[in-house]
């Protein structure tokens, strides 16, 4: 049985960073997305949308949506009698609303484990179109050009399910998914995705490419088990890209991942299982609120509902009170507007919230000439423990002194979170813009372990800069100069970077009309600028973080975040 849940299908999101802007070759688009003024949320049921109403009736869904409810009820899943499904406002994403008011902690959905979910073994045990013995033609075959992967296995199925949803248990749940994919900009057509370059995070157009080839690379294998596929004693017709696309991405953002105790003789632990769930993927996201000890932040409610597992099922019960006519939502995950974009078409509005974060790279060497200028002062005896501490926490490559891997510079990843202070930067800062006596008090406290260690009482009585404890942790005081000049170091490293990682700033990306590149919608456009903003807003709550008084006040944290990048346990 389920032992735990998790939100919509966050565990395939990625976050690589490209070094710089540089075209790249894309592939034909896939096909077109039309888009509608104003649509902020999963999107693409096109005709088949629900108007909005106060008073939505259960006759007021189309009969796809109906024929879902009655299949998934009938195979005992549990919905309150308090929710429907529409839209909260008019032209907005389908979801779950509710009709009454809904008090925390009542059950608004119940599943229990004998209720049908779909998953790749599921799909690769298909015996209605064949697929159990096309997988295994495929796979012995010694042409075979890749793996069926379980979202291939699983794509297959529901394209089958789409084309013929009468032959199937799965077709009323295949029949009411979206006609078309979310909005992402995967599937941009490539003039568009050209023209928001320079507007784009990095990462995100590092993600955006390698997203439409693994589309591509999948689809290939998709094919091939498709020729061995037979309905009524015919071969199925040939999978089209456009065909596959859809399926493979109603898996990234609709699938939840459950985690289900093994069977027995399966060992100890979970496994996690990636499940097509039928009406609880109906609900939308809501993004968590800003962790904010410093300033005040655009604010998110939370989602109104959370995954709770038991004995036999798993039930999502309101977190707190639900007003009649608002939506019923739940987290696909603390998600960032980058791969919430990606995965599920949309950027929240306001764009801050508690999933915000900011990727970026430095190469090895701009973090050398720092440590030039910063510890110029350097005996020849702390600048050799100083370099040992940053090879130890993977600041400095040990090998070559910076050199490159495979004719490429040698660089380093840092994540920003909102509300979060930089700890990762701020140790290897701390590192580089401690003073000589510091540096050296911690290489021997290093030296010490195993041997002559103290303990808390000593180093209070004796005063020490950096000991190793008995439970074999480092511990770091820096005197408030150091902190000072960390923070310092920090700040403008992130002052360099924000161009980078946020592009234009002022009014000029907030003005629509003069900015917008004519190939850019206005949607895919205002997407974009969501982005920006709150990765300035990560931004602006880190520096608040870094200010002089703010390090005077409470600089204890730089301490640990040394300590903590040494991995001393």
């Amino acid at each position: 049985m389920p032992t735990a849940g998790g939100g919509c299908e966050s565990t395939y999101m990625s976050t690589t960073v490209a070094a710089a802007v540089v075209p790249i070759s894309y592939r034909r688009p896939i096909f077109r997305r039309r888009v509608g003024p104003g649509r902020s949320a999963r999107g693409g049921d096109g005709a088949s949308r629900l108007a909005a109403a106060a008073d939505t009736e259960q006759a007021g869904l189309d009969d796809a949506v109906a024929k879902l409810l009655s299949w998934a009820e009938s195979d005992s899943l549990r919905l309150s009698d308090k929710v429907t499904v529409g839209a909260a406002y008019p032209g907005g994403p389908r979801g779950l609303l509710a009709t009454r008011d809904i008090e925390q902690g009542e059950e608004v959905i119940s599943l229990p484990t004998s209720c049908t979910a779909f998953d790749a073994d599921y799909a690769s045990a298909d015996e209605i179109f064949g697929l159990r013995d096309a997988i295994a033609a495929y796979e012995s075959s010694p042409s075979r050009g890749g793996d069926v992967t379980p979202e291939v296995s699983l794509a297959l199925l529901i394209a089958l399910a789409r084309r013929h949803p009468e032959r199937t248990p799965f077709g009323p749940y295949a029949a009411a998914l979206p006609a078309d994919p979310p909005p992402s900009p995967i599937f941009f057509p490539d003039e568009k995705l050209e023209a928001l370059l320079p507007y784009l995070p990095l990462s995100l157009v590092d993600d955006i490419d390698a997203a439409r080839q693994e589309v591509y690379t999948l689809w290939d294998v998709a094919t091939a088990v498709m020729e061995r596929v037979k309905v009524d004693g015919e071969p199925a017709a040939a999978l089209r890209v456009d065909e596959f696309a859809w399926a493979w991405m109603m898996i990234r953002s609709r699938a939840v991942t459950f985690r289900v105790r093994r069977a027995e003789g399966g060992g100890d632990g979970v496994d996690a299982r990636r499940c097509m769930v039928p009406v609880v993927d109906i609900m939308n996201h809501e993004c968590s609120p800003v962790k904010d000890r410093w300033r005040n932040a655009p604010f998110h409610r939370g989602p109104a509902v959370e995954l709770e597992a038991g004995d036999g099922a798993v039930t999502w019960r309101a977190t707190r009170e639900i007003d009649a006519g608002e939506e019923v939502s739940w987290t696909y995950g603390n998600l960032s507007n980058e791969a919430l974009w990606l995965w599920y078409g949309f950027v929240p509005e306001p764009p801050s919230h508690g999933g915000c974060v900011v990727s970026f790279q430095l190469p090895e060497s701009s973090l050398r000439g720092g440590l030039a200028s910063v510890a110029k002062g350097d005996s020849a005896e702390s600048a050799v423990a100083r370099e040992d501490l940053l090879v130890r926490c993977g600041a400095f490559d040990a090998r070559n002194g910076g050199g490159t891997e495979r004719g490429t510079e040698r660089e380093l990843h840092f994540e920003v979170k909102v509300g979060e202070r930089p700890k990762v930067l701020t140790g290897i800062a701390g590192l580089m813009c401690c003073s000589e006596e510091e540096v050296l008090a911690m290489k021997r406290a290093l030296m010490s372990f195993g041997g002559c260690v103290m303990d808390e009482e000593e180093e209070e009585d004796e005063g020490a800069v950096a000991f190793v404890d008995m439970s074999g942790r480092l511990k770091v005081r820096l005197c408030q100069e150091s902190r000072r000049r960390a923070g310092r170091y920090v700040a403008f490293i992130l002052d360099q970077v924000e161009p980078m990682a946020c592009g234009p700033s002022g009014d000029d990306l907030l003005s629509l009309d003069t900015v917008k590149p004519d190939a850019v919608d206005a949607d895919a456009w205002w997407a974009t600028v969501r982005l920006r903003t709150a990765a300035k807003e990560v931004f602006a709550i880190t520096n608040v973080t870094l200010e002089e008084e703010a390090i005077k006040r409470d600089g204890g944290w730089i301490d640990e975040a040394v300590a903590s990048i040494l991995n001393i346990y």
